[in-house]
């Protein structure tokens, strides 16, 4: 699996702290971007003082995508 994040949705990781990469790639696929984005705008508002410098909101986008194992993919049928 991979994900492909803007730097707002990376903040968990990078600027927080609050989680490992599998981590956040976990929240991802079990819980889904909505999950993460809201994790995200709790730790900005609890952790970033209004004063901080950059943004305190930061625009977040998040897509993760599942590579199958091909040992297990199916043949298609005819």
């Amino acid at each position: 699996r991979a994900a492909l994040l803007s730097d707002g949705a990376a903040r968990l990781v990078e600027r927080f702290g609050l989680m490992a990469w599998n981590e956040l790639l976990d929240v991802l696929e079990t819980e889904g971007p909505c999950e993460l984005i809201r994790r995200t705008r709790t730790a900005e508002r609890e952790l970033e003082p209004p004063t901080a410098r950059g943004k305190r909101f930061d625009d977040a986008t998040a897509l993760l995508v599942r590579f199958d194992d091909p040992a297990q993919a199916r043949t298609p049928r005819a």
